[in-house]
C-alpha cells in the first residue's frame, strides 16, 4: 500500500504546475510507474503467502484502481483492478469480515465504486447476492455512533437496478417469454415506488435533522436518485420487447427534470463539495444520453473536462463516448 499511496502522489506531482521544467515533470512520472509497478509485484506476493486477503491488500487494489483512473483513459485498467482485484477479495473474505472495524470502512467506501462499476460498464456485481444484500442491515445494527445516511438505502434500490438490467429473457415460447417480461417489468414497478418513497422520506430526515442540501452525503444522494430515476426508465426504453406491456418507464418531462438536476447539482458540487469527482461519472454518463440541447452537452463536457483537469483522464473517454452518441442523435 505505501507504494501504491506513492504512485499516486507522484503521478498527481507530475501534473501539477508546482513542477515547471519537463526534466521534474518526466522524474515525478518515472517515480510514479516505478512505485505502481512495485506494488503490483508485493502485492503478488503478499497474496501468495496469505490464504485469506488482509485489509492492507483491499487498499492496494483500490488505490492502484485510482491510480489507472488518473492514468488510463479507456477505463480498462481500473475495471480489471477492481474487478479481478478488490471485488475478488471481497468476496473471498466474505461479508462478515466487513460488519464491523477497518473491514466495515472499508466496504463502505468501496461500495458506492462497485455500484458505479456495475451500471457504467453494464456488468453483474457480487452486491446483488443476499448474503451482501443482508450485510448493510449489520452493519447499521453494530453502528454505534450513527452513522447512517439515507443513502444507504437508496444504493440499495441501484444494486436492485443493476440486477434487473442484467437478468436476461431467452425462452422462445412465447407464454413462458411474456411472463417473464412481466416479472421483470412488475419488480422494475417495486423499484419505482421505492424510489419516490425514498425520497420523501429522504426530504423528512433532512429536514428532521437539519441537515442541510448540500452536506456531501445528501448531495451524493440527491444526484444519485436523479440518475438512477433515469436509468430504471432507460431499462425497459431502450428493450422493444417491452413495448407492448405496462413499465416503469417515466415521460420525457419527468426525464428532463432529472437531467436539469443531475447538471445543476453536479456542476455546484465540483465546485463546493468535498466529494471524490469520479463519484460522478454515473450520473453524467446517464444524463449525457438523455440530453436534447447544444447547451446541456457543453454543460456536461465542462464538467467532464474539470474532472480531468483534476487528474482521472479517464474522463476523457466518457466525453468521447457521449459525443459519438451525440452526434447520432445530432445534437
Amino acid at each position: 500500500m505505501y507504494h501504491a499511496s506513492i504512485a499516486l502522489g507522484a503521478l498527481d506531482l507530475s501534473r501539477m504546475p508546482v513542477l515547471t521544467l519537463p526534466p521534474e515533470r518526466k522524474d515525478a512520472a518515472v517515480g510514479a510507474f516505478t512505485a505502481y509497478h512495485t506494488s503490483i509485484t508485493k502485492l503478488k506476493a503478499e497474496i501468495v503467502s496469505h490464504n485469506t486477503p488482509r485489509d492492507v491488500n483491499l487498499w492496494t487494489t483500490f488505490f492502484l484502481g485510482l491510480f489507472e483512473l488518473m492514468h488510463d483513459m479507456t477505463g480498462e485498467g481500473w475495471v480489471k483492478h477492481f474487478l479481478y482485484g478488490t471485488s475478488e477479495m471481497l468476496q473471498l473474505r466474505g461479508p462478515e469480515a466487513h460488519v464491523a472495524g477497518s473491514g466495515r470502512s472499508f466496504f463502505l467506501t468501496v461500495r458506492v465504486f462497485e455500484i458505479c462499476r456495475a451500471l457504467i460498464y453494464s456488468e453483474p456485481t457480487f452486491l446483488c447476492q443476499p448474503e451482501w444484500m443482508s450485510l448493510m442491515a449489520k452493519i447499521w445494527k453494530e453502528d454505534d455512533n450513527n452513522h447512517w445516511h439515507p443513502k444507504e438505502p437508496l444504493f440499495d434500490l441501484m444494486i436492485t437496478c443493476s440486477s434487473i438490467s442484467h437478468r436476461q429473457v431467452h425462452s422462445q415460447a412465447h407464454y413462458i417469454l411474456l411472463l417473464a417480461l412481466l416479472e421483470l417489468a412488475a419488480e422494475g414497478f417495486v423499484v419505482r415506488s421505492a424510489l419516490a418513497d425514498w425520497y420523501a422520506n429522504f426530504q423528512k430526515w433532512s429536514a428532521d435533522t437539519g441537515t442541510p442540501e448540500y452536506n456531501h452525503n445528501s448531495v451524493l444522494a440527491t444526484i444519485y436518485f436523479h440518475g438512477i430515476s433515469i436509468y430504471l426508465s432507460g431499462i425497459y426504453d431502450y428493450r422493444t420487447q417491452f413495448n407492448k406491456i405496462p413499465t416503469p418507464t417515466i415521460s420525457h418531462a419527468v426525464v428532463q427534470n432529472h437531467v436539469d438536476e443531475i447538471l445543476r447539482m453536479t456542476e455546484i458540487s465540483l465546485k463546493t463539495a468535498n466529494l471524490a469527482a469520479v463519484l460522478f461519472f454515473f450520473p453524467l454518463r446517464v444524463a449525457g444520453a438523455r440530453v436534447t440541447t447544444a447547451r446541456e452537452t457543453e454543460s456536461i463536457c465542462a464538467m467532464l473536462g474539470e474532472i480531468s483537469t483534476r487528474g482521472f483522464v479517464v474522463a476523457n473517454a466518457f466525453t468521447a463516448d457521449l459525443k459519438s452518441l451525440w452526434r447520432q442523435k445530432g445534437i
